[in-house]
C-alpha cells in the first residue's frame, strides 16, 4: 500500500461514479448518508451540501456499462470526513432505522462507519472522537439527536483508495504528472490522499466508459496551479486535454480514472 498526498492545492474534491440505477443511488445518498441533490442534467446527477454550490458527488447513469459485480474495482474505498461524531451518529442512526447492511464501525482516535452503497461502492464515514466517551456503537448511537439531517458544511472527500496492477506506473504518474508526493495515511491538512492497493488476482483494467463505479476524480485549483500542472504534463509527454480559456484541463491515469483540474472561479 502506497499513500499519495495532495496538500494545500485541490479546494474541493468530486467524485464522479458510473452507475446503473440512478435514482436508487440518490437515495441512497440522500436519504441515507445527506447528501443534497443540486440538480440532474440528462443522465447526470450532481450532489453536494445544502451549505454552499460546491458539487461532491456526480452520479452518472450508464445502464450498457457492465456491473462487473463480485469482481475487482478500480476504487477500493473512498472516505467522507464528516465535522463530529454527533453528525456521524446522525448518519449512523438513518442507516441502523432503514436496516441497511452496515460493513463495519472501529473507535480509536476516529469513528469509522463502513459502508457499501446500493451498487457495492465502499464508502468510509471518519469524525475525529475527541473528548467524547465513544468505544462502541452503542456510544455512537447514543449520541444521535436528528440535528444533522443533511451534511454539514464541514463534510468533504479526504481519500481515495484505487485498486491497480501497475503500481510503479500509477505512483509515477501521480508524483510527476500530477504532483502528489508520497505521504502517509492520515496525513495532516491534506486535501486529498490517494492509496494505493496492489492486486494480481483478477482484470479489471477496463475502459472506464465500459463499467460501473469510479469514473473521475475532479479538483478545482487555481488558475496559476493549472498552469503549472499543464507545463509539467508537457514536459513528461503526458495526453492531456486543456480547453482554450484554460479553465479546465482533463487526463487519464494509468488506470483508466479520468482526472479533472477545473479552475477556481474569480466570483
Amino acid at each position: 500500500m502506497s499513500v499519495f498526498t495532495l496538500a494545500d492545492n485541490a479546494e474541493q474534491v468530486t467524485i464522479g461514479i458510473r452507475v446503473k440505477d440512478r435514482d436508487q443511488m440518490i437515495t441512497f445518498y440522500k436519504d441515507m448518508i445527506g447528501f443534497a441533490l443540486k440538480t440532474e442534467e440528462n443522465a447526470l446527477a450532481i450532489m453536494g451540501l445544502k451549505e454552499n454550490k460546491a458539487e461532491y458527488l456526480w452520479l452518472e447513469e450508464s445502464p450498457r456499462a457492465e456491473e462487473h459485480f463480485g469482481e475487482v474495482k478500480k476504487l477500493k474505498q473512498f472516505t467522507l470526513a464528516v465535522s463530529s461524531v454527533e453528525e456521524l451518529s446522525d448518519v449512523y442512526h438513518r442507516l441502523k432505522e432503514s436496516s441497511y447492511p452496515i460493513v463495519q464501525t472501529s473507535y480509536d482516535e476516529k469513528a469509522r462507519l463502513l459502508v457499501d452503497d446500493p451498487e457495492k461502492n465502499r464508502l468510509e464515514i471518519v469524525a475525529n472522537i475527541g473528548e467524547k466517551e465513544v468505544k462502541n456503537d452503542e456510544q455512537l448511537l447514543s449520541l444521535a439527536t436528528g440535528k444533522f439531517t443533511n451534511l454539514s458544511k464541514d463534510a468533504s472527500f479526504q481519500q481515495v483508495h484505487l485498486n491497480v496492477t501497475e503500481a510503479k506506473t500509477e505512483e509515477n504518474f501521480l508524483q510527476n504528472a500530477l504532483g502528489f508526493y508520497l505521504g502517509k495515511e492520515e496525513a495532516e491538512n491534506s486535501d486529498l490522499d490517494v492509496i494505493l492497493h496492489v492486486i494480481h488476482d483478477q482484470p479489471f483494467d477496463i475502459a472506464s466508459t465500459e463499467v460501473l463505479g469510479l469514473e473521475i476524480i475532479r479538483l478545482v485549483i487555481t488558475s496559476e496551479e493549472l498552469v503549472a500542472l499543464e507545463k509539467r504534463l508537457a514536459e513528461n509527454k503526458q495526453d492531456f486535454y486543456i480547453d482554450k480559456k484554460k479553465s479546465i484541463l482533463t487526463v487519464y491515469d494509468p488506470a483508466g480514472v479520468e482526472w479533472w483540474f477545473v479552475r477556481k472561479s474569480d466570483k
